[in-house]
């Protein structure tokens, strides 16, 4: 009696009342109903958790099967390109020279100043290079800021500099905006006339759908792909011309790393390919509740929404995370943080499959749900089984202060030619310098100045000619970029504490991967030796 009093007394009010409901309902309804609807529920509850799970799995594949479609329909676009003219070619190479000749006249001028003792000439003519830059037209800039951020193939003075270049040209016409709609979809779409945003690709409206659903809908400006195709050969006949005449250049590899720009410009100028990155980045992310990717829409009046020129996709209402951010209170801009902290991490040590564009201005905050909205996947790396397993590893080795290690790990894709017979002394002192940059993290926590030490490495690279796997690079600056972006909403944020547990999730998974590939191995081979026997 004692023990059922106290029994009574530590279960909540809500427990009890169950239990007399159960009682009532056991003394109402037989024994033996209950038992037999018992199996019935069980396999009630099985059968929708299966179904749920199928469907689960259909959507999956379909937004995989989506993704793969939408990438072939650009590569083979891609290759049917035009060939410009030679007169639209001399004519472009005629108005890029009035451009360049003054620059060039320019910097010797403020070279001369340097010397003596005169520097800011040098500040003027930097911002009068970043102006005409942007005059140039998308792929310039574009150049320009993918040069910015390979710290590891040009000098930091110059990276920097890059780094503040604008990704704005004049938006074209409302009028051009529904011509390319209706081109790619009929009519039936309501488009609003204020534009959302305006890079040197692309413009972004809100629009209306039929059934009454709010999108925004990204339109390629009329006239840049011709114009991309136009720099892209004359970019490809200046690196053989430096190659050719400027020996002491060709340790970068010149027309390979344009032809390495040259991939990442054409995949924003398809948007189907923007669209394809978005349905990977969905399905990674579709059951994370702090992380938004919106997709695109599948069909548009018939047709798919991600056509060649016009990207119809889900509209978000958000504020930028910086914004949002200051308006908040610390303990949001705490969670803020480690929630975009936990997305990119995940995107590289966990999916393979990273957002290289990560800005400020492409993460918003839901209005409605807190959430993290991750918008304009136009460039994306998608990185080598080999070279991730090469990344975690050389990370390893970093945390546990091996730096010679991971510096050898890093050499493996070192592809910059021997032209003097010094390679392997530069390898040597890049070597010796990571493993003192290593041993100096001691003190200081790599994951604790992540934008600091990504500069050193880098800088490191570019003075011993040691050129990094492109995917490495980018990965490396997103977690830079993204750790400035987290350092601004928490100045004294943890990041190494939440580095720490996703990174040895990886390496136990990818050590049970490779154990269950060796027993799968075996299981074959016993299964084999037995069938030879039978």
């Amino acid at each position: 009696m004692r023990r059922a009093t106290l029994l009574r007394r530590r279960l909540p009010a809500r427990a009890l009342s169950s239990m007399r409901t159960a009682r009532r309902a056991a003394s109402i309804v037989p024994r033996s109903a209950l038992a037999a609807a018992a199996p019935l529920s069980l396999t009630f509850a099985a059968t929708t958790l299966a179904r749920a799970e199928a469907s689960h799995d259909a959507a999956a594949a379909h937004a995989r099967e989506r993704a793969e479609r939408l990438i072939a329909a650009a590569d083979t676009a891609s290759r049917a390109r035009r060939v410009p003219s030679r007169w639209r070619l001399l004519r472009r190479a005629a108005g890029l020279s009035l451009r360049a000749g003054p620059l060039l006249i320019g910097r010797m001028t403020a070279d001369v100043s340097q010397l003596l003792g005169i520097r800011r000439i040098d500040d003027l003519w930097w911002r009068w290079c970043l102006v005409e830059v942007e005059r140039a037209g998308p792929t310039f800039i574009k150049l320009c800021q993918w040069a910015a951020s390979r710290d590891d193939l040009f000098p930091v003075q110059a990276t920097r500099r890059f780094a503040r270049l604008h990704d704005r040209v004049e938006p074209h016409a409302y009028s051009e905006t529904l011509i390319s709609v209706q081109h790619a979809f009929g009519d039936g779409l309501t488009i609003d006339e204020a534009i959302l945003g305006s890079g040197c690709v692309a413009q972004v409206h809100r629009g209306v759908l039929k059934d009454g659903r709010c999108v925004a809908i990204k339109v390629v400006h009329p006239g840049v792909r011709e114009l991309v195709d136009c720099d892209m050969h004359l970019l490809r006949y200046v690196g053989s011309f430096l190659e050719y005449w400027t020996p002491s250049l060709r340790y970068l590899a010149v027309r390979g790393t344009i032809q390495r720009f040259e991939k990442v410009m054409r995949a924003q100028l398809d948007l189907r390919t923007e669209a394809a990155n978005l349905e990977k980045l969905h399905l990674l992310f579709v059951d994370d509740e702090h992380v938004f990717i919106p997709r695109p829409i599948e069909d548009v009046n018939g047709r798919d929404g991600a056509q060649r020129d016009v990207l119809v996709e889900n509209y978000v209402e958000g504020v930028p995370i910086l914004k949002y951010g200051k308006e908040r209170s610390e303990a949001v801009r705490s969670a803020l943080a480690e929630h975009g902290a936990r997305a990119v991490l995940k995107m590289v040590l966990h999916h393979n499959f990273v957002h290289a564009d990560l800005h400020p201005g492409n993460v918003l905050v839901e209005t409605s749900t807190g959430r993290l909205a991750i918008l304009d996947a136009g460039i994306c790396v998608e990185i080598p089984t080999e070279t991730h397993e090469v990344m975690v590893r050389v990370l390893r080795a970093m945390l546990e202060y091996r730096g010679d290690d991971a510096a050898r790990l890093l050499l493996l894709t070192n592809d910059f030619e021997d032209t003097d017979g010094l390679q392997a002394k530069r390898e040597a002192a890049f070597v010796d310098g990571f493993a003192a940059f290593v041993e100096n993290t001691r003190t200081q926590p790599i994951f604790d100045s992540m934008a600091s030490y990504v500069g050193d490495v880098c800088a490191l690279a570019v003075n011993n000619r040691v050129a990094l796997d492109a995917s490495f690079v980018a990965v490396a600056l997103a977690v830079k970029v993204v750790e400035g972006m987290v350092v601004d909403l928490q100045p004294d944020f943890p990041f190494l504490d939440i580095a720490i547990p996703i990174f040895l999730k990886e390496n136990c998974m990818r050590a049970s991967r490779e154990e269950a590939g060796r027993m799968s191995g075996y299981m074959n081979g016993l299964l084999s030796g037995l069938r030879n026997e039978e």
